[in-house]
């Protein structure tokens, strides 16, 4: 078999949850027997972080693509590249068997599943965030619910101008309607509120056909699932297989609070659908006395959401930047702390996070929602609601009961599972 992957970019140029997941699935199929030629693309685009790794030497199974062209206002909202050069020149030299596609915007989108389709090839999907099938992003509603994944234009026209600052009376009256006689390539902030409703269809018309380009389509969690099947997607080419973590790691020697602090630790993006702003509000409304710390390790504190977050804790010692760490690095440091914190306020399709906390045999606090709470619930995790309230008495009951805080030692899923589980979803 010859297979491709195909993501927004490759890993250890960027750390992020889905490149992290195909490097570790990559190099678990190359234990497969027989053994897969396996090539992973990514188009080549400016780095947004400087936590990212610029000048990363690629692997040899590893190939950086020309840029794409990004086409104009309605192909990149329809995650649609006005040209994708040197692909198509890849697949002929590389003549995969099957094409697996990791991410879903210009530089990995439908102008790849057309151009794999017309090569021939097998088209496999992995669904790694909400924002494949939600416009907005992330699958959370302008009153903060949790949505249920049904595309309906007029609802995700009126959600999505209305996270963007337009008023949500406004917002709905104006997603009534579709901009005419204006088009959504009229210049103008007007025009382009006007004309919100177009660019919804567009995305939404460009994830149906992806789904129907699919052969098959790899979901990570039982709650992606089920928002594909609201969206009428067929059950026969849905294909639940969960994530997995790293290998365990030798038996934690730390007690909790054994020094008398209680540390905690996050890894992961700063984005505010981590929640990172719960766990520092809980912390903050704490007695200022408490002997607790919560590092952060991970990139994007240069957005506008981290100097927000910066601005809060720059003076507070409870509080350490850690910077970003490459994984075999980081999963022996987790061993120093008391507990891992991952306070989603969106629906993770794993995560990962939880899995490597296992592995580091790592306590966890989650939010109570999506793939956390799948991975958690029956697991020695502990899970909340995403209230910075809800986590201050948790940390303050931690404070009192350390000893509460013990985990034993769960089973990790391995990447090699993962891998043999796809070979039927690759035949």
């Amino acid at each position: 078999m010859r297979l491709l992957h195909l993501s927004n970019d490759l890993y250890p140029r960027v750390t992020g949850g889905t490149e992290i997941f195909v490097h570790q699935l990559s190099e678990a199929q190359q234990q497969l027997k027989p053994t897969p030629a396996i090539l992973w693309a990514a188009h080549e685009a400016p780095l947004s972080s400087p936590d990212h790794a610029y000048q990363a030497r690629l692997l040899k199974e590893q190939r950086l693509l020309p840029p794409i062209q990004p086409g104009n206002r309605r192909q990149q909202v329809a995650s649609t590249a006005a040209e994708i050069p040197g692909f198509s020149e890849l697949l002929q030299e590389f003549r995969p068997d099957v094409v697996h596609l990791h991410s879903w915007s210009g530089r990995c989108g439908l102008n790849h599943a057309r151009a794999v389709k017309a090569f021939g090839a097998r088209l496999v999907i992995t669904v790694h965030a909400p924002g494949f099938s939600c416009i907005k992003g992330n699958l959370i509603d302008a009153s903060e619910t949790i949505c249920d994944g049904v595309l309906r234009q007029r609802r995700c026209t009126r959600c999505r101008l209305h996270n963007g600052g337009v008023p949500r009376l406004i917002a709905a009256a104006v997603a009534l309607q579709s901009g005419w006689p204006l088009d959504a390539e009229s210049a103008g902030s007007l025009a382009h509120v006007l004309t919100a409703r177009q660019l919804t269809a567009a995305f939404h018309q460009a994830w149906l056909e992806l789904t129907e380009l699919a052969d098959a389509i790899h979901v990570l969690a039982a709650w992606s699932r089920d928002v594909l099947l609201r969206q009428g997607i067929t059950e026969q080419k849905i294909h639940l297989i969960r994530t997995a973590g790293p290998p365990l790691l030798p038996p934690r020697q730390r007690r909790p609070m054994q020094d008398g602090v209680l540390r905690l630790v996050y890894w992961g993006r700063c984005h505010p659908v981590k929640g990172l702003h719960l766990v520092i509000e809980a912390i903050r409304r704490l007695p200022a006395e408490a002997p607790i710390q919560l590092d952060f390790y991970g990139p994007y504190w240069d957005s506008a959401y981290g100097q927000q977050l910066l601005e809060r804790i720059s003076v507070d010692h409870r509080f350490r930047l850690m910077g970003n760490r490459p994984k075999d690095q980081l999963l022996p440091l987790l061993q120093g702390y008391d507990l891992a914190v991952v306070p989603s306020t969106w629906l993770e399709t794993g995560p990962l996070t939880v899995l490597e906390a296992f592995a580091a045999g790592l306590p966890v606090a989650g939010s109570n929602l999506g793939g956390i709470k799948e991975l958690l619930d029956g697991a020695a995790g502990h899970l909340l609601p995403q209230e910075a309230k809800a986590w201050q008495h948790f940390l303050q009951r931690s404070l009192n009961n350390p000893e509460a805080l013990k985990q034993p030692p769960l089973l990790v899923r391995a990447f090699s599972a993962v891998a043999t589980e796809l070979l039927p979803v690759y035949a």
